[in-house]
């Protein structure tokens, strides 16, 4: 039988195969790396997204962080916020003065970049945030240059309690503001000095209402954010940075370790030995007992657990030539820190138009 000789067939149809192979394996390839990219992509833009919306709260939460002032805004702040693996730039705005009866009303702006896109040849991931805000200012009612819900015992004549102001802007206050019958004084005559030198508030619920400090707030719900906890950070120090008056929570007791400045919150009590000075606001939920030549320049107010229905002790000011003086400045330094951004709620929006 003869058969036909068809030289040559085998070799084209094995290189078509190897082609219409490598189409497929190239097309597949590229495929999965146009989904790599564009996963990556949209990962870069979450990103972008995150680090925007991010930018905006760390901003408005404390902006004294990123050496702004923190009393009060300028017209205009920017700042940067690094981020891992891009940033948010973040600008705030003036958009209404305060008035007498308004606060200040704000844009803030906050564009979030996510560096290098997807691949190294693409461009940045952007987007912007936005959200409108009031400037909220840290106030805090004083009553006297030492306030006691639980009552105070001086013993001796030495040393100044005295609600005159020593910044001279604001009109005197008392001394000592106690509940009915709640100063003593052990020894000589009536040491405070103010208008009038002891302010006695009534009963107990009468003076747990005249103080207009949200203690529960402040101990249990963190209304009032610490910049330093201790003692599980160290004791504040105060080198090269003068003006520095930071929010202090120490949850217990506290021995006043060092000279201080700032807004101390103490849960428990407290004790102020030697010849030790405080400058700003210290807010104490049990007692104070303080002994030696120990200072304070501000306002104090003491027996705060009252107000949770604690039964306190009185504070007691031991022997020393000591001195308790009201302060309108330093107590506005020490409060300073809870002035705030307020983020206006239902004004926040996604992809502003421009920059």
């Amino acid at each position: 039988m003869k058969t036909s000789n068809r030289p040559g067939f085998a070799l084209p149809m094995a290189l078509m195969v190897m082609v219409f192979l490598t189409v497929g394996v190239a097309t597949a390839f590229t495929r999965v790396q146009s989904e790599i990219r564009t996963d990556q992509d949209r990962q870069a833009k979450a990103d972008a997204f995150a680090y925007a919306q991010s930018g905006l709260e760390q901003f408005a939460v404390n902006r004294a962080l990123y050496g702004f002032n923190p009393k009060s805004p300028a017209i205009s702040e920017s700042t940067r916020i690094a981020m891992a693996g891009g940033f948010a730039d973040v600008v705030l705005q003036r958009v209404r003065t305060k008035t007498a009866t308004d606060p200040g009303v704000y844009l803030l702006r906050s564009r979030g970049v996510r560096a290098g896109g997807s691949m190294a040849f693409a461009g940045d991931s952007r987007h912007t945030v936005t959200q409108y805000a009031f400037f909220r200012e840290g106030q805090m009612q004083v009553l006297s240059a030492w306030t006691s819900l639980s009552g105070l015992i001086k013993n001796g004549t030495a040393g100044t309690i005295t609600g005159v102001d020593n910044c001279g802007l604001q009109p005197t206050v008392a001394g000592v503001a106690v509940p009915d019958f709640g100063y003593t004084q052990s020894g000589g005559s009536t040491v405070p000095t103010g208008n009038p030198p002891v302010s006695y508030l009534g009963d107990q619920a009468a003076t747990n209402d005249s103080v207009k400090v949200d203690w529960d707030g402040i101990v249990n719900d963190y209304m009032i954010w610490p910049d330093v906890r201790y003692p599980s950070d160290p004791w504040p120090d105060w080198s090269g940075k003068p003006n520095w008056y930071p929010v202090i929570r120490v949850d217990g007791d506290l021995d006043l370790p060092a000279d201080g400045q700032g807004l101390l919150i103490v849960t428990g009590n407290m004790v102020i030995n030697g010849s030790l000075r405080f400058k700003g606001v210290i807010l104490v939920g049990g007692t104070i007992y303080a002994n030696g030549n120990n200072n304070v320049l501000g306002a104090v107010i003491s027996g705060l657990n009252e107000q949770l229905g604690v039964d306190v002790p009185e504070s007691d000011i031991g022997n020393g030539t000591k001195a308790y003086i009201y302060d309108s400045c330093e107590i506005e330094n020490a409060v300073a820190g809870m002035s705030a951004l307020v983020l206006l709620g239902k004004t926040w929006s996604d992809g502003w138009p421009s920059w």
